[in-house]
């Protein structure tokens, strides 16, 4: 069992990791530090479709109860409460609405908290593919990277964020290495896009955020079919060796589809 197990986990990556998949997360902040975080993910309807066929061919159908799995879609509100739970004190999972168009196929779903130093946001979008299918240890689950908060209330009410800082291991630079890794993230990032911003209550004041539109401040926005379309600038990312999140960061500003917070610490004052 455990082995069919590691085998569906697996199979499971694959299958998300392709094809038009969206995610986005949005957190609403009050001056008094409360607020909500609504996270949205959708994929192809075809690979929805693959996902539950293959959960079902494992026992376990996609929305987590056997018999469920043609009307439950992406949306597993089970799920969604055990990720509230790793989320911070004080985080509670409010509501979640089924996405369900022509092509697409996902849900958004809302949390709310009652004190932003108490939070742990993920960096890693990826770790909302946990809520999916009842699979743990998906894609972003190997390490986690979460946002710092520190708020004080007042007139204005100021926020800092601190960015993770995290290691990667050494990436191979031969030629061979490097087409074969762009060849394989043509495959698997196609129509991918990944959103995290802040949405802030009231007006911004001052903030050192380089990407601020009215009361939103985007810490990440990535768009992989214009980042892909540029091979070159990719090989220029790979011959850098970024050793830490950091550095990724500072060598993939100002590509095409990507807005991305180099700043390891931003601070936003609002009123």
């Amino acid at each position: 069992m455990k082995s069919l197990r590691l085998l569906f986990i697996a199979a499971f990556s694959v299958v998300c990791l392709s094809g038009c998949l969206q995610i986005e997360k949005i957190v609403k902040l009050k001056p008094d530090g409360s607020g909500t975080i609504e996270e949205t993910l959708t994929m192809s309807k075809e690979t929805a479709a693959r996902l539950k066929e293959m959960a079902a061919s494992f026992g376990k159908p996609a929305g987590g109860k056997k018999g469920a799995a043609a009307d439950s879609g992406l949306l597993n509100e089970k799920k969604l409460r055990e990720e509230a739970d790793t989320m911070g004190a004080g985080v509670k999972f409010v509501s979640a609405k089924k996405i369900d168009t022509d092509k697409l196929q996902g849900f958004t779903a809302v949390f709310s908290f009652a004190d932003i130093n108490k939070l742990k946001l993920d960096q890693n979008p990826g770790s909302a593919l946990s809520t999916v299918g009842g699979a743990k240890g998906g894609p972003g689950q190997s390490k986690n990277e979460p946002l710092l908060f520190h708020f004080t209330k007042g007139s204005p009410a100021e926020l800092d964020i601190t960015m993770p800082e995290s290691k990667m291991p050494p990436k191979p630079q031969s030629d061979d290495a490097q087409a074969m890794a762009m060849q394989a993230m043509q495959q698997i990032f196609k129509d991918m896009k990944i959103t995290i911003a802040f949405e802030f209550q009231g007006s911004i004041t001052e903030t050192n955020a380089e990407y601020r539109e009215g009361s939103r401040v985007t810490l990440m926005e990535m768009d992989f079919n214009k980042l892909l379309a540029n091979p070159e600038k990719f090989k220029d990312l790979a011959k850098g060796n970024p050793q830490s999140l950091q550095e990724s960061k500072g060598l993939l500003k100002g590509l095409p589809g990507v807005k991305i917070e180099t700043a390891p610490e931003i601070t936003v004052k609002f009123e």
